[in-house]
């Protein structure tokens, strides 16, 4: 198998003028500033948290466009951490219009359903829109994210803006454990 380009019904969400609910993690977590070196220890973090979600937007790229992107001003990382071990990873696009994207948020999946997403997002997402006077934070997730993306995004202030169906590359694989794994 391999990949295939398909349909996917893409949600689009919103958070703004700094409306973010706040959430406490339930154990000592850090979150830590991430510079990568370079797209090897990148895509390290980027497959721990998104090879369960079937995530290809980097992997697909050629090194030199990762290497630029990872190198780029307009982008933060941040790692969560939890007794040295990295349990979560977000990526940030700085935009001109006092805008920031969530690119890419996610736990590894160890760390899944353990409380920790929402205070990791809650808490960047503060730090961004007081650092950045930021207008709005925005994201869009799938159909094909975890089933709860959506129901948790809105727990933390987000708000629904626009639904479409978008071309998106998946491995053909991703897509059947997918189905079997939540839809049947």
């Amino acid at each position: 198998m391999g990949y295939i380009t398909i349909k996917v019904k893409t949600t689009y969400l919103e958070v703004k003028n700094n409306q973010v609910s706040q959430f406490s993690f339930p154990a000592k977590a850090t979150i830590l500033s991430w510079q990568p070196q370079d797209y090897k220890e990148y895509l390290k973090v980027y497959r721990a948290v998104g090879d369960a979600w079937g995530w290809t937007g980097s992997t697909l790229l050629e090194t030199a466009i990762l290497e630029e992107r990872i190198h780029s001003k307009n982008r933060l990382f941040y790692l969560l951490q939890l007794e040295g071990e990295t349990a979560g990873f977000i990526e940030y696009v700085i935009g001109d219009d006092a805008s920031a994207e969530v690119l890419y948020f996610g736990l590894t999946p160890k760390f899944i359903g353990k409380k920790l997403g929402l205070p990791f997002l809650s808490k960047t997402m503060k730090t961004l829109f007081d650092t950045f006077d930021l207008n709005k934070i925005w994201l869009h997730t799938c159909e094909y994210d975890h089933p709860s993306a959506i129901k948790n995004y809105e727990k933390v202030g987000f708000e629904v803006i626009k639904e479409e169906l978008v071309e998106e590359p998946y491995d053909e694989q991703y897509l059947e454990d997918f189905k079997k794994k939540y839809h049947e």
